[in-house]
């Protein structure tokens, strides 16, 4: 440790050495001056992409003069598609694994496009080592945001605990001179994801019932699970006494899952997994009337476009830095907080009754109408298509 700690110093050392001299003297840290904003979005678990999406609109609330510019790959250019608050999205290989041909394809990218960043960002999710040798790679006149290597920034940030990753990524916001106050997040879609999600909802129920989505699968990497047989009675539930459509989804490989539960259930419901990007998702998601979800990248989607959702939480992971705490159209429910994940578990604490209380008090305090699908997809609807051609 010793030995790579002193490499990364001399690195350090290095390149700020570097820029005084190209710079004629030491980097100054000017919110008034900025005019052109890079912030750089490798992690990519969904949730860290739609949690990032508050810092975009802060700048552009309070400066709107800055041009925003993101620079991403994979999931988060199609997620930050149609995000109007963003002035450039620029697609690279993975800064994580290959970061001199990231470097190269974003400089390029910036000269193409006659973008010069004022200073490099990274947000909460963002703070590692070769994340932040992209954006020394890339250079500007300053770097700021959260990292593990707090010598190559003129302002680094610490991550604070005692927030949420929201609440820590809109800190970014205040170097630029922005708000740091909280906001929700937000995702944006197309006239033609609309279409896709008309279509797919027309063939969950043609009746014109209260629409339903299921989130019943994790992603696999963590234990967030519920137990299918305790889901199913909730989804019948939701179809015999509550009256509603179900439509289940999730990836191609979770269709097998899926299946298998909705046979659980009865055969209530109709799977949509693996026939959506995450923008058709989230329109989906928009003109639907509720959710029954697990802590999971599809939960972050919907809170990001405002939909009515029960969210089944697991104890283990401290609800502040992830869960949406506070809002009037969540209803949050899991056990005392515990340290470790007990083997075998799958949201044990979390009962049938109180899953379909919380249902029903939700579409009671949020009642299915066109004027509220309606408003939803109004809000997060964008003709913006940043990888248009």
């Amino acid at each position: 440790m010793g030995l790579k700690a002193n490499l990364v110093g001399t690195l350090s050392a290095g390149v700020l050495a570097a820029e005084r001299i190209l710079h004629g003297r030491r980097v100054i840290w000017d919110p008034a001056r900025l005019k052109n904003v890079l912030v750089l979005e490798y992690m990519l678990p969904l949730g860290c992409c739609v949690h990032l999406t508050p810092l975009f609109e802060a700048i552009k609330r309070d400066r709107p003069e800055i041009v925003v510019t993101v620079a991403t790959r994979g999931l988060g250019a199609k997620l930050l598609r149609h995000h109007p608050a963003i002035d450039h999205l620029i697609e690279t290989p993975d800064a994580l694994t290959d970061t001199l041909d990231a470097a190269r394809v974003l400089r390029r990218e910036l000269r193409r496009r006659g973008v010069r960043s004022d200073c490099v960002l990274t947000g909460g999710s963002d703070r590692r080592t070769r994340i932040a040798v992209l954006g020394a790679l890339v250079g500007g006149s300053w770097r700021g945001g959260f990292t593990l290597l707090p010598q190559l920034y003129q302002r680094p940030l610490e991550y604070d605990w005692g927030r949420s990753l929201i609440d820590n990524n809109l800190l970014v916001a205040g170097l630029t001179g922005c708000g740091t106050e909280h906001r929700e997040p937000s995702v944006y879609f197309s006239r033609v994801d609309i279409a896709v999600a008309e279509g797919l909802a027309r063939e969950v129920d043609a009746g014109g019932r209260p629409m339903i989505v299921a989130v019943t699968q994790g992603s696999g990497g963590q234990s967030t699970g519920w137990h299918p047989d305790r889901f199913a009675e909730v989804l019948r539930y939701a179809s015999e006494e509550l009256g509603c459509a179900v439509a289940y989804v999730g990836t191609g490989e979770q269709d097998g899952a899926i299946q298998e539960l909705r046979g659980l259930a009865g055969g209530v419901g109709v799977s949509l997994a693996g026939r959506t990007s995450v923008t058709e998702l989230a329109a989906l998601l928009a003109m639907s009337d509720g959710m029954v979800t697990l802590d999971t990248g599809t939960m972050h989607v919907g809170r990001g476009v405002g939909v009515p959702m029960v969210v089944l939480g697991p104890s283990w992971q401290k609800p502040l830095e992830w869960l949406p705490l506070g809002l009037p159209q969540v209803r949050i429910l899991r056990g005392q907080d515990r340290e470790g994940v007990p083997e075998g578990y799958r949201l044990d604490e979390i009962q049938v009754d109180s899953v379909k209380e919380a249902l029903t008090d939700l579409l009671e305090a949020c009642p299915p109408e066109a004027e509220s699908r309606l408003g939803r997809v109004a809000r997060r609807v964008s003709v913006v298509d940043h990888l248009a051609g």
